[in-house]
């Protein structure tokens, strides 16, 4: 689909007659990693999803410049458009939680829910550890072969590293992968040219789930539980020993959240 952003790759599953969700991943992952352990789950509660692959990974085309955040919500929905929805659910990840929050308050006729996961509605915050790891890495000619490793190191918990070993090697192949052109425009981005939205917070009016990973050293519980408590009727899950990437991490019980929140008919549970 053609967006402001160039061409994103765009996934689409799930009962054709169904409420939407949109789901977009967070940084060093394409769709299907971040999300595609929730996507069964979701198509049996009768969502129909359109899962995106940011600039840069999976086939989407790779960044040519910096984008703001803003831009990435407008990309949004023009996938939403492409795809002839009003409205849709919106579930981002870190960086796709940044991209539903704009979404929320720029277009909140056009949201359904909102699901927030290991993500914030600051700028500029990213952990001196990952900072280092993410200049290290644009810094160079390609991306190193060991890349992969780092991140996992970084943004996954030491319980998800030693007992879902799948994910984890799942996640730094994938890292291992990423357009090196495309990666350095998205990681400046996300980190540097993002807007506080805190105080916007209170404008929103879809309900909202915030997930948070109990060894998220990325966004740690503080981020997420500003969210909750910001955003009117605001609601906060913590999930046990898991870092910055929950549904991948622990999918059965981000599954069990997501279908606490969202039911079959497209509304959701406060």
């Amino acid at each position: 689909m053609r967006t402001t952003l160039g061409r994103l790759h765009v996934q689409e599953a799930g009962p054709a007659d169904g409420p939407v969700a949109l789901l977009w991943p967070s940084l060093f992952s394409d769709g299907e990693t971040t999300w595609g352990t929730q996507l069964a789950g979701l198509h049996a509660l009768g969502w129909r999803t359109l899962l995106v692959d940011p600039p840069g990974t999976g086939g989407s085309d790779p960044a040519s410049r910096l984008f703001t955040m803003e831009e990435c919500a407008e990309a949004a929905l023009k996938v939403l458009d492409a795809a002839s929805v009003d409205r849709a659910a919106f579930l981002g990840v870190s960086w796709g939680g940044m991209v539903a929050l704009r979404v929320a308050l720029a277009a909140p006729q056009r949201v359904i829910a909102l699901v927030l996961s290991n993500t914030t509605a600051r700028r500029g915050t990213f952990p001196k550890r990952l900072r280092g790891l993410m200049n290290a890495t644009v810094a160079r000619i390609g991306v190193p072969g060991g890349m992969g490793r780092l991140v996992v190191a970084a943004m996954l918990s030491d319980y998800s590293r030693r007992h879902n070993t799948d994910f984890a090697t799942q996640f730094a192949d994938g890292a291992n992968k990423l357009d090196h052109a495309g990666l350095f425009h998205a990681v400046r981005s996300v980190d540097a040219t993002g807007t506080s939205v805190v105080d916007a917070l209170g404008r929103i009016t879809a309900p909202t789930l915030v997930i948070a990973g109990e060894e998220d050293e990325v966004f740690p519980r503080p981020h997420a539980q500003e969210l909750a408590d910001r955003i009117p009727g605001g609601r906060l899950e913590v999930v046990p020993h898991v870092g910055h990437l929950s549904p991948g991490e622990s999918p059965t019980a981000v599954a069990a959240l997501l279908k606490g929140f969202l039911v079959p008919e497209g509304t959701h549970t406060s």
